[in-house]
């Protein structure tokens, strides 16, 4: 301004101007024809990306190396703009080039439009691009799974276990589940079950390899424990764990105790697992529906329920309610230790189990367990 003959209180003038309003434009005492000398990269003096090459392609001589210079071109610039540019500073020997378009990027330093003038904040920047980051990454995990084929996650060196001895119908012995790190369920094995080179011990070390290796290969412990629960084979029978008081079979055993130990409560109801807490929940809606009435039959074993009021003889039978047939309680907590007694017409009837078919009332026929709605039996061979 002083070489162009403004005073210094001219200068001192158009200064504070541009510094209060952004722009040179509009200055008072500035004349008309000294705008270009003022011409910048945005705004309404900006000078085209083809100026500021040719520019660059004027000083190029001069200098030994490229030019730290960017090239800004408008939001509008197309593909053939940013290529006529390149062939340009080709031909004016501009040894390179560095191309930006206006809002090509999520936050720029440089903003051509007055209302993006706002500033992005760099929390909102690390947050969009993490969600990119995140998407990108998931969609290559994907990818590579889909070309590697399941990945088997192996268990840990050293890890915790869970031992539990079983008996079903007289079979005794040992079910060891392995755990991973977080308490999920890995391994099991099978241990004293059967003579050494039996066909039962064969089968279900067979079995525990089998669903061991499902487990690290990602298949779910629900699916196989709804694929083998209530499988019905030898050796089926009552056992001494009130949680299962009768298996249909090995598997349907070992199935439904891994999901008393790692799976939840509604699971557990489902499959007839009579764990705390299922026990605890059906108790709360007992409570719920006959407003607080919590009394259980009173008698041994089985126990006895019906519409009329239970009363205990004296020698310990459980009377019928009026109509003259027992009305049996199928469902309770444990499994009988010793079969009860109902009093009825004509001799006693010695009780057994609750049918693993229909949910009937078993009854001892010699050392055999007959179900006498359905002719299961169990107990004898």
């Amino acid at each position: 301004l002083k070489e162009l003959g403004y005073s210094p209180e001219q200068v001192d003038q158009i200064i504070a101007f541009t510094n209060e309003h952004g722009t040179i434009v509009g200055a008072p005492g500035l004349k008309d024809e000294h705008l270009s000398v003022f011409d910048v990269a945005v705004g309404e003096r900006a000078i085209s990306h083809m100026g500021h090459i040719k520019m660059m392609g004027a000083t190029q001589p001069f200098l030994s190396g490229a030019i730290s210079k960017t090239v800004n071109m408008p939001k509008t610039a197309t593909v053939e703009d940013i290529a006529e540019a390149y062939t340009e500073a080709w031909r004016l020997g501009v040894k390179a080039l560095a191309i930006y378009r206006d809002g090509s990027k999520t936050a720029q330093a440089l903003r051509t439009d007055a209302q993006d003038d706002e500033v992005v904040a760099q929390e909102q920047v690390d947050e969009i691009v993490a969600k990119a980051v995140g998407k990108a990454v998931a969609e290559a995990e994907t990818r590579l799974r889909a070309e590697l084929g399941p990945q088997r996650r192996r268990m840990p060196r050293e890890r915790q276990s869970i031992t539990h001895k079983f008996s079903i119908g007289g079979h005794e012995g040992y079910i060891t589940a392995g755990k991973y790190e977080d308490g999920s369920v890995g391994e099991i094995f099978l241990t004293d079950i059967g003579k050494e080179g039996s066909a039962v011990r064969g089968m279900m070390n067979s079995f525990a390899t089998s669903v061991s290796i499902a487990l690290q290969y990602g298949v779910p412990l629900e699916t196989l424990v709804r694929k083998f629960a209530y499988m019905r084979f030898e050796p089926e029978g009552i056992t001494t764990n009130p949680e299962i008081p009768f298996a249909k079979s090995m598997p349907d055993y070992f199935m439904r105790w891994l999901a008393s130990r790692f799976l939840d409560a509604d699971i557990q109801e489902e499959l007839g697992i009579r764990t705390d807490a299922v026990r605890n929940r059906q108790n709360a809606q007992d409570v719920a529906a006959g407003g607080g009435d919590t009394a259980r039959p009173v008698g041994s074993g089985n126990g006895a329920a019906g519409t009329g009021t239970p009363v205990t003889g004296a020698a310990g039978t459980v009377a019928p309610p009026a109509g003259g047939q027992p009305a049996l309680n199928a469902s309770t907590d444990t499994p009988p230790v010793v079969p009860a007694r109902v009093q009825a017409k004509g001799p006693d009837i010695e009780l057994g189990p609750v049918c693993g078919d229909c949910g009937g009332m078993m009854q001892r026929t010699g050392a055999c367990y007959t179900c006498s709605s359905c002719g299961n039996n169990t107990g004898c061979g």
